[in-house]
């Protein structure tokens, strides 16, 4: 019985392997995009965070981007700083039909827009290091969204760390 299932759950996934259409990541494409969804971190309370993005296919297999994103803190009762975190990174993706999965590495700057308390985990402004993940959908060759996860460790003393949660809207040009 279980070799019978394994069989069919085999056939049916090369069936759809098979059937469906190919991914559209390429090289040389361009993506523009929005992004939406909340931000947190060491000593930070989960907060929204609106993103802005761009990419460039330097292969099939990666990409360079440019994230920004500001993200609207309460760190105490009337301190509401905002941050900054713009990112520089390079990500690995994996062309699955529609779906392309990825993960990346990346290098930037995460700077409070307000003044934080003095026993804050981060400094003002700081150099950050990040990983991230996520998972785009491509409708077409032009449109596609996706969901990401990206973490930040402040290279500050004080050693913050910082997380964000993003879904997204892309725009993509030049394949």
């Amino acid at each position: 019985m279980r070799l019978a299932a394994l069989l069919l759950g085999g056939g049916v996934w090369l069936a759809a392997a098979v059937a469906a259409p190919r991914a559209h990541a390429f090289e040389r494409e361009w993506h523009l995009g929005a992004a939406v969804g909340a931000a947190g971190g060491k000593s930070l309370k989960v907060a929204p965070a609106l993103g802005a993005y761009a990419a460039y296919g330097v292969s099939d297999v990666f990409d360079v981007r440019l994230e920004m994103t500001l993200r609207g803190y309460e760190i105490a009762a009337g301190k509401n700083p905002y941050a900054l975190s713009t990112m520089a990174g390079l990500t690995y993706k994996l062309d699955v039909l529609r779906w392309v999965p990825w993960a990346g590495v990346y290098v930037g700057y995460l700077a409070f827009l307000g003044n934080p308390p003095p026993d804050f985990a981060f400094k003002k402004r700081d150099v950050a290091l990040g990983v991230g993940a996520g998972l785009d959908y491509a409708f077409s060759r032009d449109f596609g969204c996706g969901a990401t996860v990206r973490v930040d460790d402040s290279l500050a003393a004080a050693g913050g760390s910082s997380w964000e949660s993003l879904l997204r809207v892309e725009y993509r040009w030049g394949w």
